[in-house]
């Protein structure tokens, strides 16, 4: 099954960059070259019109351009590729894109790490490309060619990307679960959290017991929490959710099949003692549960400044806020939080939503099988002594 993932960062000597963290400095882009082009992680190494015949030489005279004109160094990538495809047609997805991002005119390094280990279970293509300023800008400046400082350019990449993918592997003969979205949930109709950017790294201490140190650099991502702890919160909320609708829609789970689909006839046990026909998530017409928190969006930055992925985590519907129905006790208001504040808010009220559908799920079971049988319920046996003692 494919996944979507696409991760871009950059590092420029501009003095109006947006965060200190893509400042870059001198040897940093060698460094990173050496790093995505390592022998023991890269199966294969895409070089395409470099100015140098040498990674070392061609990021120096990168940089050195870049400081002249204060401007960006290299725009760099990482694409996840489809475990099901094979080594081959990997490589033809990353040519594919490469060509199509720098329009068969600039520069770049891409490697491919499939080989062993966590690599081999999530392949994944590194590219680093080199812009090449030509003539025809607005009053004869030079233009961009990849255009990545444009307005929505993230966005725009990975739909390219996404496009691609999904057209190569359909030629290939891959179903529709090889296609992936560049969309978010929200935008694709999905009532579900999305997971943040955790790392192989941070995922295996925490698989051993190990609590990662926080970087406050990133505390606008996480709250303060390790990405494994919201993860594994945000997963569980999700799950939760999933059963909540499966008990709501499914008149064969041994929960509220007595009243023969009619809902009607349920009693629903909410927290606020609502029962027959009270707002219910899924009826038409009705206000939202009281447990549907207001959720602020999250940033989708994976930790490249302010230009992370293209997909969008804005909350999804089942956490909007209700239109008519009284706001949650602890509901909060955007205007008056900080960025650090409303994401430890966040992140307490995703505690809380948890909680609620656990305690409302459980609440919902225990009142079901504690209400005596409906006639539905009770055999023809039961039925017919029934009619019988009425006769008498």
């Amino acid at each position: 099954m494919a996944l979507f993932s696409f991760k871009h960062s950059v590092k420029t000597f501009s003095d109006k960059r947006s965060a200190e963290a893509r400042a870059a400095q001198h040897g940093q882009t060698a460094a990173h070259l050496r790093y995505i082009t390592r022998p023991k992680a890269a199966r294969v190494v895409f070089r395409e019109r470099l100015a140098h015949p040498k990674d070392a030489q061609v990021a120096v005279a990168a940089e050195r351009e870049a400081e002249t004109r204060k401007g960006r160094v290299c725009e760099r990538f990482i694409l996840a590729l489809p475990v099901e495809a094979t080594p081959e047609q990997r490589e033809a997805l990353v040519r594919a894109f490469g060509e199509a991002l720098t329009k068969g005119t600039a520069g770049y390094v891409a490697a491919i790490h499939d080989q062993h280990g966590n690599d081999a279970k999530n392949p994944h293509a590194h590219i680093a490309a080199f812009d090449v300023q030509v003539k025809g800008g607005g009053r004869g400046r030079p233009r961009s060619t990849i255009g990545m400082a444009r307005k929505n350019a993230v966005e725009e990449t990975a739909a390219l990307w996404a496009d691609i993918h999904n057209r190569m592997m359909a030629g290939w003969g891959y179903g529709a679960e090889s296609q992936i979205s560049h969309l978010s949930y929200a935008a694709r109709g999905i009532d579900r959290l999305p997971q943040i950017h955790e790392g192989a790294a941070s995922r295996h201490m925490f698989a051993k017991g190990e609590t990662p140190a926080t970087n406050a650099d990133w505390h606008h991502i996480d709250g303060g929490h390790t990405r494994a702890e919201s993860n594994a919160l945000i997963r569980e909320i999700n799950t939760l959710k999933q059963e909540a609708e499966h008990d709501e829609t499914d008149p064969t789970d041994g929960l509220g099949s007595g009243d023969e689909g009619d809902r009607s006839e349920r009693e629903y046990c909410c927290g606020d003692g609502r029962k027959d026909g009270g707002s219910h998530e899924g009826d038409a017409g009705r206000s939202p549960p009281p447990w549907a928190a207001v959720v602020a969006d999250g940033s989708n930055d994976e930790g490249d400044g302010d230009e992370g992925t293209s997909a969008s985590t804005a909350s999804p519907q089942f956490l909007a806020a209700p239109t008519s129905a009284p706001v949650p006790p602890f509901a909060f208001d955007h205007r008056r939080l900080s960025a650090w504040g409303r994401v430890r808010r966040v992140y307490r009220e995703l505690v809380m939503l948890r909680d609620t559908l656990r305690a409302r799920l459980l609440g919902d079971r225990e009142a079901q099988r504690s209400a005596p049988p409906t006639t539905a319920q009770m055999g023809p046996s039961a039925r017919d002594g029934g009619r019988l003692r009425e006769r008498d």
